[in-house]
């Protein structure tokens, strides 16, 4: 085993929550899994593959998270290009807490990791994204970098970003997509502008024809409660008026028939059977006049409280008429 590979391991097998370590306490399968990992990782890293030493410390630091391990998945990313990855594994391992009883290659990696780091951070380039157009300040913005979404807060101001090859995008809902291409060199600040229109008012639909409803006749309001009894009542005393005039009237007849027959030329003599006879004839013919009168009140008086009552108009009215006569009465009407 390699002079540097026996030293990290033994030191991260020795890690324990007491020792001034932050990491949680690892069992002893979890710490020969680390030892495991960091020397697949360092064999990828001297032939050259750091994508996978990459992934080999990262996986180890995540079971013992010591700064030995960290530093070197910052070497790895340093590598690969990945300047802003690299230099935040530098500051894990640069944050690591220190105790007394800390070993000395702890004290050794952290001392690395922030040397290494300074010597990065001017490497780093920094990108400034300037968003103008129309739809520049609408809320609804969204900027992304390699797919990536930008935060609104990191827009006009510089953000570090990997050297390389980049696309940047920038649309707001509803509106075309704008792409801008750039590339960025280490240590290259660099301002790139992307234009963004607001989204056209959408084109005015084209009505569909729709048919008219058809006009229906407004439903029949319904009748005031009291109209219908009381032209029930009133009509019905009408007709008990016509009733008792027609009786009265056929009445009055008969004794002026007697009356002309036992008074002749109309010559009654009070106390005779004929003087009786043409007294009774005035007496129902007055009766019988009343209620004629009567039946033609009531009549009327049922017909117009039914007719006003409140309903739906109709082209046909109805219409009543009374006859009166000295003999009788009679009624006509249409309805």
């Amino acid at each position: 085993m390699r002079p540097w590979i026996s030293v990290a391991l033994c030191l991260a097998l020795t890690v324990s929550a007491g020792q001034g370590h932050t990491a949680e306490p690892t069992d002893d399968g979890e710490r020969n899994a680390a030892r495991n990992l960091a020397e697949q990782g360092r064999d990828s890293f001297e032939k050259g593959d750091f994508e996978r030493s990459r992934d080999l410390f990262h996986r180890a630091y995540a079971l013992v998270q010591a700064p030995t391990l960290a530093l070197y998945e910052a070497r790895s990313l340093s590598k690969l290009g990945r300047l802003v990855e690299a230099e935040e594994a530098y500051l894990r391992a640069i944050r690591t807490p220190l105790g007394p009883s800390s070993p000395e290659a702890f004290r050794k990696a952290v001392r690395d990791a922030e040397s290494e780091e300074l010597q990065l951070q001017p490497r780093i380039p920094r990108v400034t994204i300037v968003v103008a157009g129309s739809g520049a300040q609408l809320p609804e913005l969204g900027v992304t970098i390699d797919r990536e979404r930008v935060k609104s807060a990191l827009l006009g101001v510089q953000m570090p970003l990997d050297p390389g090859n980049h696309q940047l995008e920038a649309q707001v809902p509803g509106g075309e997509i704008s792409r801008v291409q750039f590339a960025l060199a280490e240590r290259e600040h660099k301002t790139v502008e992307i234009r963004v229109a607001a989204p056209t008012s959408a084109p005015l639909a084209v009505a569909t024809p729709v048919p008219a409803p058809a006009i229906s006749t407004p439903p029949e309001p319904p009748r005031s409660s009291w109209h219908r009894p009381a032209a029930f009542a009133a009509g019905g005393l009408g007709l008990v008026g016509l009733g008792t005039g027609i009786v009265t009237g056929l009445m009055a007849g008969s004794k002026y028939a007697d009356a002309e027959r036992q008074c002749p030329n109309r010559a009654c003599v009070d106390g005779t059977e004929g003087a009786d006879s043409l007294s009774s004839f005035r007496s129902l013919r007055t009766v019988s006049t009343i209620g004629y009168v009567a039946s033609a009140v009531g009549i009327a008086a049922g017909v117009t409280i039914l007719l006003t009552a409140p309903s739906r108009r109709d082209t046909n009215r109805a219409a009543v008429g009374i006859f009166m006569g000295p003999s009788g009465a009679s009624i006509t009407g249409a309805f």
